[in-house]
């Protein structure tokens, strides 16, 4: 085989050369990402703010298979996916936290929604991480210092707890004029850590002399005043009051304080005045329970009669009412447990 002339090689090493930059050019065209369609994301919040989860994750899945680079898209389809998988829905999330260009808010941005998908999966320990990522960018993150309190307060971390609290009210001013109970339960709380029973004392009476009282505080003074009965009970009505959805649990702490205290009257007592207050679903089922047992027939009757002609359409009057009609014990246990159980779900007030 004959060896090229130098300027037939340089003409051939040349060609070579040029072959490969169209070639690379024709690569990079194939994979270069198509801009996205402004429309086709609207159309995709269209379809989630319809309720259409299915329609907009396939649409989103379009967008992000001709623009990778759509991190909008992304974002939004790790928050759809995150109801089913949640899983995935971290890995997506992480994949956009993990890219070398990215904005400050598309960062932040995934943050959040990373933090949501750790939270959601009860990963209370790299949330926490999460949240505080959050907090390097926009440290003043309303939404992250609210997490951070909560899980300090499941955490029963009270001086961390007491720290988010008065970042938040420093950075709110509406927060600081509502949540002042709620700073001064979260000092004595740290206080009670510290065994200084004192402070903790002084500061949960504080709390409930707000005029929106924290609910806790509540709960603490009474637990705090257990050898006290009357004192207890009377903050537990307090709370129950303040905390209506929470109200069965401030109940049940009563009547156990009542029945420990062989108070066996005042616990049908309790039931009869939350009545006069207003109706209440639970407080009339426990109510017609006590006077069953008391064999008196005809006046749970008369009570159910009375709150039927104002909440005739309420399912728990017509459950106490089948109720008083069997004379089977067990079936009226089970009556009095299903009635109980709606309303705790609130399916039934």
């Amino acid at each position: 085989m004959g060896i090229l002339p130098l300027d037939s090689l340089n003409i051939f090493l040349l060609s070579i050369v040029v072959l490969i930059i169209i070639f690379s050019v024709i690569v990079s065209n194939r994979k270069k990402n198509k801009p996205s369609d402004p429309e086709a994301f609207n159309e995709a919040l269209r379809a989630l703010v319809e309720g259409k989860n299915d329609k907009a994750y396939l649409l989103l899945r379009e967008i992000i298979a001709k623009d990778s680079s759509n991190v909008d898209a992304f974002l939004l389809l790790g928050d759809i996916v995150r109801e089913k998988d949640v899983e995935q829905a971290i890995k997506i999330h992480q994949s956009v936290i993990l890219r070398p260009k990215i904005s400050k808010k598309h960062k932040t941005q995934a943050h959040i929604a990373l933090s949501k998908d750790l939270l959601k999966n009860r990963n209370f320990v790299r949330a926490e991480i999460e949240l505080k990522n959050v907090l390097q960018t926009e440290k003043n993150n309303k939404w992250a210092l609210e997490k951070l309190k909560d899980i300090s307060t499941e955490n029963k971390n009270w001086k961390d707890a007491l720290h988010y609290e008065k970042l938040l009210m420093k950075t709110d001013s509406e927060h600081k004029k509502n949540d002042e109970s709620m700073l001064n339960f979260y000092i004595a709380m740290d206080y009670k850590s510290k065994d200084n029973i004192k402070n903790y004392k002084y500061y949960l009476e504080k709390s409930v002399a707000c005029e929106k009282i924290y609910p806790d505080s509540l709960v603490e003074l009474a637990e705090h005043n257990s050898e006290n009965i009357d004192l207890s009970i009377t903050y537990l009505k307090m709370y129950a009051k303040n905390k209506p959805i929470d109200r069965i649990y401030a109940y049940n702490k009563i009547e156990n304080l009542l029945f420990d205290n062989k108070r066996f009257n005042d616990v049908e007592f309790l039931y009869q005045e939350s009545l006069n207050d207003g109706f209440d679903g639970y407080a009339l089922n426990r109510l017609v329970d006590i006077l069953l047992e008391k064999g008196e027939i005809e006046e749970s009757k008369d009570l159910v009669d009375k709150f039927m002609k104002s909440q005739h359409n309420c399912h728990s009057i017509r459950l106490n009412k089948l109720k008083i009609e069997t004379s089977d014990f067990e079936l009226r246990k089970s009556i009095s447990t299903l009635c109980n159980e709606m309303i705790k779900d609130e399916i039934i007030q």
